[in-house]
């Protein structure tokens, strides 16, 4: 039985495979059911050669050192056993993993609350004196309540001294200087984490040997609160010396850190209360909500410029951005996990962006009072609210491009409704104009 090629519908024991959603050097893993406890699980398999080569005891390692650690950060081990000759690791299951989420790289805030959860999952591990030796967006998971957690401790070990030479183990870009010469220390992980938070945060991964500041520091500085930087700083130094010596040190004082961020502002008792200066982009921007904003739901403040936007622009008409999310600010009942835009239920594909695929409830498109127009497919039952991109039902593009009487003139790129006077931007495609005023007529 240990050498039948699993596929979907395979029982292992208690467990039926429904599909494999990764696959690494030395494992497989799958979802799967529990059929006893009726949820869903993750199952790591080992792949037999690797069995073969390491034998039981190394790959019972990762069960031991898991099942000690017990913290809402850490992905919770739930069965470990051997399974028609297969050794079969059972862990809670994760929405996705931190490389594939979105949200962390279109949100500052997120990104932070990402990078806080992983601290804290890596300091009890530390604290227990396991050395997780892999850490890396891979194998940070997300979970449908946002809750980041630290997984697969297949590279881990109990800390054993200074003099204690390790295996090689680690994934190249995130690994520190250190742990590529097989001399790996909690700090090692600190650093991976440096890495991963500047990473999320900027979107450029630096690549050591480098100096401080690395690219994009200023997108840095931009979604990092001052308190908070030089610890990230310190995380991420070359020389383990000048890093904190493990995940504790670095949640203690990331956690003074938040408390400084976060601290209300003194009270000032002027007489004479001052009003902040207005740019006049902000100033334009206002006025434009007064006259046209609820006529175009532009009631959301975009995360760059905190100007109002709404969900349905692929970009921000003021500074241009397309990484806003809308996941905790949309009014529909459910989100699109790839754009972050609200979607209904009944829906199989996100009407704002191209990758959105969505299950559905299966049952029949309910009539959408917002909607304006009918799905141009011949027998498709979906209906089209204003300037959605696609159909939700069968994915097509709708074949005139959308108009509104408050949006008299047209982009010259991608001909959607813009506004002449204001805009910085074009929201639909990003085209960028100098100054507002120069789009293009009709």
């Amino acid at each position: 039985m240990g050498d039948r090629v699993l596929r979907r519908g395979t029982r292992l024991g208690k467990y039926r495979l429904v599909r494999r959603i990764g696959r690494g050097a030395f494992a497989d893993v799958w979802k799967a059911r529990d059929t006893v406890q009726k949820q869903d699980v993750a199952l790591k398999i080992a792949l037999p050669e690797q069995a073969a080569e390491h034998g039981r005891e190394a790959l019972e390692l990762e069960a031991r050192i898991a099942g000690k650690l017990d913290h809402p950060n850490v992905v919770a081990v739930r069965n470990a056993d051997w399974i028609n000759g297969r050794f079969v690791l059972a862990t809670e299951l994760a929405e996705r993993s931190l490389a594939d989420y979105p949200g962390a790289r279109r949100s500052g805030r997120i990104a932070l609350r990402v990078i806080r959860d992983v601290v804290s999952g890596l300091a009890h591990a530390h604290a227990l004196g396991v050395l997780h030796r892999d850490v890396k967006p891979d194998n940070v998971l997300i979970f449908p309540d946002g809750r980041a957690a630290l997984s697969d401790f297949g590279a881990a070990r109990f800390t054993g001294g200074a003099s204690r030479a390790y295996t090689e183990a680690g994934t190249l870009g995130y690994m520190a200087p250190e742990q590529a010469y097989g001399r790996p220390r909690p700090a090692s992980d600190v650093f991976s984490l440096g890495l991963i938070a500047y990473e999320i945060l900027t979107g450029f991964l630096p690549t050591w040997p480098f100096d401080w500041p690395p690219e994009r520091h200023a997108r840095f500085v931009e979604r990092v609160p001052e308190p908070l930087r030089p610890i990230f700083k310190k995380a991420a130094a070359f020389d383990p010396e000048d890093r904190y010596v493990d995940a504790v040190a670095l949640k203690s004082a990331l956690e003074r850190g938040f408390e400084r961020a976060e601290r209300p502002a003194p009270r000032r008792n002027h007489r004479r209360k001052r009003l902040p200066e207005r740019t006049p982009l902000e100033v334009q921007a206002r006025l434009f909500q007064r006259r046209h904003g609820k006529a175009l739901e532009m009631n959301v403040a975009c995360h760059r410029c905190d100007l109002p936007i709404a969900e349905s622009m692929p970009r921000c008409p003021w500074c241009g951005t397309d990484e806003n999310s809308f996941r905790h600010v949309t009014r529909y009942p459910l989100v699109c996990p790839e754009c972050e835009r609200g979607v209904r239920a009944e829906w199989t594909a996100c009407p704002w962006c191209y990758r959105g695929r969505l299950e559905g409830n299966g049952r029949p498109p309910r009539h959408d009072a917002k909607a304006e127009r009918r799905c141009s497919a011949r027998h498709c039952p979906g209906e089209l609210r204003p300037f959605m991109r696609y159909c939700p039902i069968c994915k097509q593009k709708p074949r005139r491009v959308w108009s509104h009487p408050d949006l008299p003139q047209r982009c010259p790129r991608c001909r959607g409704p813009v506004s002449k006077a204001f805009w910085r931007f074009c929201p639909w495609c990003g085209r960028h104009e100098p100054s507002a005023g120069s789009f293009g007529g009709r």
